[in-house]
């Protein structure tokens, strides 16, 4: 009797009892350096190191449309490192994750560097958006990326 008693208060103290709640601010700095574990990766492995952040289903917003998967983004990406010329860095400004804990958010500055057909440098600098997903073995992927290049700088009269 009394091993029943105890089982049953065991049983109702496990249906009562509530997952504690993710801990944002620890979420918040997870996924700043995802964010800047991935700016390393692309800079040392170039488009193996970008496209391995992606999420199998992950997509990348472009003004001439949307590249979903891994195999279609590595394609594009592959194009723009085939440029020795070309690096691309970001630091993540910002930083937020959902109440449920496995959707997030960074938002950061970006500078491309390239030369173009004349061999002169250009230094193209945006911001950018990345939203991130968490993934069964707790690692975050990036789910869609977007960025915006900043204007041209007005050039000086003559």
């Amino acid at each position: 009797m009394r091993s029943t008693a105890l089982l049953a208060a065991l049983l109702v103290a496990c249906a009562c009892a509530r997952p504690r709640p993710p801990d944002v601010a620890a979420g918040r700095a997870a996924l700043q350096e995802a964010d800047r574990a991935f700016n390393r990766a692309t800079a040392e492995r170039r488009t193996e190191g970008w496209t391995e952040f992606f999420a199998d289903d992950g997509a990348m917003m472009l003004p001439t449309g949307t590249i979903t998967g891994q195999a279609a983004i590595r394609e594009r990406m592959a194009k723009a490192f085939a440029d020795t010329s070309f690096t691309l860095t970001w630091e993540p400004q910002q930083a937020d994750v959902g109440a449920a804990g496995d959707l997030g958010y960074t938002l950061g500055r970006s500078e491309a560097r390239f030369r173009d057909e004349q061999g002169r440098p250009v230094v193209r600098t945006g911001r950018y958006l990345t939203v991130w997903k968490k993934q069964p073995d707790g690692s975050w992927k990036v789910a869609r990326d977007i960025g915006v290049q900043d204007p041209p700088q007005a050039r000086p009269g003559p």
